[in-house]
């Protein structure tokens, strides 16, 4: 059977990109030039350019044109790093914009997860994380007013949350859970990512904990698709294994309050 013309379009314009006709971060040509090219109608580019980016090979920004992707750091779960400490260790530039910093009653699900009386206030903290230029993603913390007094007042340390944490207040960030879910980024998360309102995000729902076991922060973030995420899994010895599942059918609450990835933000 013959390919359609979008895919081979595809194909070729991949192969392109690939062997470095335009760079990363490059603009390609438009999708009128792009049709004039391959002597086809727009709307068949566009459907080639639309799998390209649900590749994470070009990046549509919108009233610029469409451009190669950049490398996209890898997310690792595993080790509980914060998100400056992770992009570093790869060789990444990173930043961070601030978009709000203040005191405020927190949402039911950050009451919650921190452990809160009714009425306590939290340190709201949110930022877009940009690594190498590119906004990655849109970090949501809330924290304890009580315990972190005047976070929301002084620039983080070294541009991390954690460090600030561990650094200014002395608290020892011990693990963290975190969840990850399919979602579609809202109006102002589509805004800070540079996406159209809608478009596909990874959200990250995160509860850390001190070396007492009580909460220190809850985060919710929107990543972009594009970047890849990477765990690291062993399997347990077959008496693990049985320890495990008696636990599960004794404890069944227990278990899923303790199930969940370890990884990291800040």
């Amino acid at each position: 059977m013959t390919k359609p013309v979008h895919m081979s379009i595809r194909d070729d314009l991949r192969m392109r990109i690939t062997v470095g006709e335009w760079a990363a971060g490059d603009r390609l040509p438009s999708e009128t030039d792009l049709a004039a090219r391959y002597g086809v109608a727009r709307m068949t580019v566009r459907q080639a350019i639309g799998a390209l980016a649900g590749e994470g090979i070009v990046v549509r920004r919108q009233g610029l044109g469409t451009f190669a992707a950049e490398r996209l750091p890898t997310r690792r779960v595993g080790a509980l790093l914060s998100f400056t400490e992770e992009m570093h260790s790869q060789g990444r530039d990173v930043q961070s914009r601030l978009v709000k910093a203040a005191v405020e009653q927190p949402t039911d699900l950050a009451r919650e997860a921190l452990q809160l009386a009714a009425h306590a206030a939290t340190v709201t903290i949110k930022r877009v994380r940009v690594v190498d230029r590119y906004p990655i993603a849109v970090q949501h913390s809330w924290l304890p007013c009580a315990r972190f007094a005047g976070l929301d007042a002084e620039p983080l340390l070294e541009d991390s949350l954690y460090a600030t944490i561990e650094g200014r207040y002395g608290v020892r960030i011990m693990r963290a859970r975190q969840i990850f879910t399919a979602t579609v980024a809202g109006g102002s998360e589509a805004e800070l990512l540079e996406l159209k309102p809608g478009s596909p995000v990874l959200q990250i729902t995160r509860t850390t904990y001190d070396g007492a076991n009580c909460p220190v922060e809850f985060a919710m973030s929107a990543m972009r698709p594009e970047s890849p995420i990477e765990t690291t899994m062993e399997r347990a010895s077959v008496r693990q294994r049985r320890e495990r599942s008696s636990a599960g059918r004794a404890e069944p609450t227990g278990e899923a309050d303790r199930a969940g990835l370890t990884g990291r933000a800040g």
